[in-house]
């Protein structure tokens, strides 16, 4: 099957359409967002010993 001029017309624009992403993607000002506000020193502390609490428990448990 042989191209045609609207085949070929669809794939430049792809094409600029991808090069136009990739561009922004590349050379774009973006700075990365957060998805959630960071926890505060203490609390995250506290949230570390737990988690660690809860790991030393169910590893006891599971050597019974």
């Amino acid at each position: 099957m042989a191209p045609t001029t609207f085949t070929s017309l669809v794939m430049v624009a792809f094409a600029v359409v991808v090069l136009t992403i990739a561009s922004y993607a590349w050379f774009g000002d973006w700075k990365p967002r957060p998805r959630r506000t960071p926890l505060p020193e203490d609390r995250t502390s506290a949230e570390v010993e737990a988690l660690r609490r809860a790991i030393e428990a169910y590893e006891r448990e599971r050597d019974r």
